[in-house]
């Protein structure tokens, strides 16, 4: 299938997480709604891209059994999402936000943000610290340092941020079990409850989302243009049918359509290409080619083949439980160096041109590898074999070199270190 994909010849791509890659048939259907836009602008602006952006819409409500389609909108990315949301909440009496220390950077930064801005410091932004068992202790790692700081705050939280895949290193999170938590009499105390918005950037695609079966969040973001296949400029916001008011929440751009229904809002925000919106619907259309099922348990049979070999080729280990790895899955590197894994990263992708995402976790060294439709068993095994071979040939005095990390992680907290 790799001839399927824009993927430069003789590149091997292991962080298909971090941007996707765009198969050629919906990269053509993007441009073919580039030219319908600007044969006729007119006509597109004012009532093609509507319909055109409805039935993205709707696939996109169907595929996550979301109540209605009217409860989710279209937006260029979950970053813009996250912060149409908490930008938009009112903040004039304070309160707590929470996340965990996987949180991705966007969140703690728009957390720091709004704390910053606010009067006399009455908004604060309160990291979660995860413990040295996460993940590898499963889903009690994460609702254990939960539990005891929804105690804690207990009366001011005003807004709780989960990530239902953390980014690095990629886990994904017990999401029903953690909105249970949430609302659960015992965590409120007699508190009013507060919303809590889920970050699934990596989820839209990589694993099943059922809305209401998960609970029904307050508020839900995803990426279409990472594990849906679809352009990038593409996501998708999810706001429960209570929360959503006039002016709230509002788009990052206040248009000229003057529209203050939910929908309407989110719908124009000025003269921009919304081709990635439309193409969503092509990347549905490349999906149920391939097969729904059969794409899902290929893309996950291949993560978790990948991880138990490369573990075993280097000796080391696989981070997470098998039941929290879907697409992405995080291998511990043969090396606790970090100039040396710099040095692998950079020798990789400049000698061999191939991508890999590199990340300390305490002291040891992991690496985030992406298994895709386009990848196969033969390319996880050369990695393994090139990893070993270029540690080999690594210069004595590599500790004292200047090597930094091409991708360099996002800080993750665990047990008071800080990793970056």
């Amino acid at each position: 299938l790799r001839s399927r994909f824009l993927l430069a010849e003789g590149f091997t791509n292991f962080n298909h997480g971090s941007f996707g890659s765009v198969p050629k048939v919906v990269s053509d259907a993007q441009h073919a709604y580039s030219m319908q836009c600007e044969s006729r602008p007119d006509k597109w602006f004012r009532q093609e891209y509507f319909v055109c952006v409805d039935s993205a819409r709707t696939m996109l409500a169907k595929y996550v059994n979301a109540p209605s389609v009217d409860d989710l909108v279209m937006v260029e990315n979950a970053s813009g999402a996250v912060n149409s949301v908490m930008r938009s909440m009112n903040w004039q009496e304070g309160g707590v936000i929470l996340y965990l220390s996987s949180a991705y950077a966007m969140v703690k930064h728009t957390a720091a943000w709004l704390a910053s801005t606010s009067n006399n410091g009455i908004v604060q932004n309160i990291e979660i610290s995860l413990g040295s068992d996460f993940p590898m202790a499963g889903e009690e790692s994460v609702l254990t340092p939960l539990r005891d700081a929804l105690i804690r705050y207990q009366g001011k939280i005003k807004l709780l941020v989960i990530s239902h895949i953390t980014s690095v290193p990629a886990v994904t999170l017990p999401m029903k079990e953690i909105l249970e938590l949430a609302r659960s009499p015992q965590m409120l105390g007699g508190s009013a409850a507060y919303p809590v918005l889920v970050d699934g950037a990596h989820a839209l695609g990589q694993i099943h989302i059922d809305l209401q079966t998960m609970g029904d969040p307050d508020f839900y973001v995803s990426n279409a243009h990472k594990w849906l296949y679809a352009p990038k400029g593409s996501a998708v916001l999810y706001v429960r049918k209570d929360l959503q008011q006039p002016h709230f929440p509002e788009p990052t751009v206040i248009s000229s359509s003057g529209k203050q229904d939910f929908v309407g809002r989110y719908a124009y925000t000025g003269s921009r290409d919304y081709s990635p919106f439309c193409a969503v619907v092509d990347a549905f259309k490349f999906r149920q080619a391939l097969g729904e099922e059969q794409l899902t348990s290929y893309v996950t049979g291949l993560a978790r083949w990948a991880g138990t070999y490369l573990a075993q080729k280097w000796d080391t280990q696989v981070l997470c439980p098998s039941h929290m790895q879907a697409f992405m899955f995080n291998v511990q590197l043969p090396t606790n160096s970090t100039a040396v894994a710099a040095a692998l990263q950079q020798r990789l992708d400049v000698d061999y041109d191939t991508y890999i995402v590199v990340l300390p976790l305490g002291s040891l060294i992991y690496a985030r590898l992406s298994a895709q439709v386009y990848l196969e068993r033969s390319d996880f095994i050369r990695l393994g074999d090139l990893v070993l071979e270029l540690l080999t040939k690594m210069p004595a005095d590599i500790e004292s070199s200047s090597a930094s990390f091409i991708h360099a992680p996002h800080p993750v907290t665990i047990t008071g270190t800080t990793s970056s």
